[in-house]
């Protein structure tokens, strides 16, 4: 068994974070930034077969191993930002 790490935004599932710029990434609470857009990717640390392969696994197979994943960590990330957005 080895441990690998996915990441769930807009439902689907990617092997690496999608889209999103590092420095976009959100390091405050978000609660109370409730006037920004703001996006959360969802990245679980999951427990794998030696021998699984990411290209020939189903989307609902992944699915399911992400309800299953023993840990699960939530990245927002602002989008739409101009130069008149401060954070």
């Amino acid at each position: 068994m080895k441990t690998i790490h996915l990441f769930r935004f807009n439902n689907s599932i990617f092997r690496n974070i999608p889209f999103f710029k590092e420095e976009h990434r959100l390091r405050t609470d978000v609660t109370e930034l409730d006037v920004m857009n703001i996006e959360i990717v969802t990245e679980y640390v999951v427990k794998i077969h030696d021998d699984f392969t990411f290209e020939s696994t189903s989307s609902n197979d992944l699915l399911s191993m992400c309800r299953k994943a023993q840990k699960t960590i939530e990245h927002y990330f602002v989008t739409g930002l101009n130069d008149y957005d401060l954070i």
